[in-house]
């Protein structure tokens, strides 16, 4: 076989990604599987959202949580908080959050990220909110930030935020039926390797 030329040997079968690839890494002959590689090059994925209100701190920023798995393909989430990357590379993070003030005055909400528990320079945003329509009508609103991260293998992003009153919350809506609509989850995150 090991004289064969490629061009000589037989079509594959279908594939299933535990097939052996010869590599050269760092001079060394290695061997990867195909499902290893195809990940590689697709770069790596994470989707998660939260069907619950969460609350904030009014004197420190506290992390936003996620309790649903929409999609994962390499990027994980650890304690409800931490999107945690597999490799080295350049990620592109997009969320949305719902944002309620019952509050009868105007407030504000910052939101920014964390990285391996360190606050991200210029990161932050801050979203002002006016005072509640009536006392059964709160303001609402959904805001979304896109960012690219350049991470290390392991490295892990948190989305945390800081309202200025406890009467701004981060809502779950639950589904209506008339009229029809469907849920808002309180907060999504994706994270997509870009390079």
């Amino acid at each position: 076989m090991a004289d064969q030329k490629i061009s000589a040997m037989p079509s594959a079968a279908t594939l299933t990604g535990a097939e052996l690839v010869p590599l050269v890494q760092s001079g060394a002959n290695v061997k990867a599987t195909l499902s290893t590689m195809t990940a590689f090059s697709r770069g790596n994925a994470g989707a998660y959202s939260s069907n619950a209100t969460q609350t904030g701190s009014t004197s420190v920023g506290t992390a936003l949580t996620f309790n649903t798995t929409d999609f994962a393909g390499g990027i994980t989430l650890a304690s409800t908080t931490r999107l945690t990357v597999p490799v080295a590379g350049t990620y592109n993070l997009q969320f949305s959050v719902q944002l309620q003030s019952t509050d009868t005055a105007p407030q504000d909400a910052y939101i920014w990220l964390r990285v391996n528990g360190t606050d991200v320079g210029g990161s932050a945003g801050v979203v002002g909110m006016p005072a509640r329509k009536n006392p059964s009508d709160p303001f609402h609103a959904i805001y979304g930030w896109n960012y690219f991260l350049t991470l290390t293998a392991g490295q892990y992003v948190e989305i945390v935020w800081l309202p200025t009153a406890t009467t701004v919350t981060v809502p779950f809506y639950a589904a209506q039926t008339t009229p029809a609509i469907p849920s808002t989850q309180s907060v999504v995150v994706t994270m997509t390797q870009v390079a």
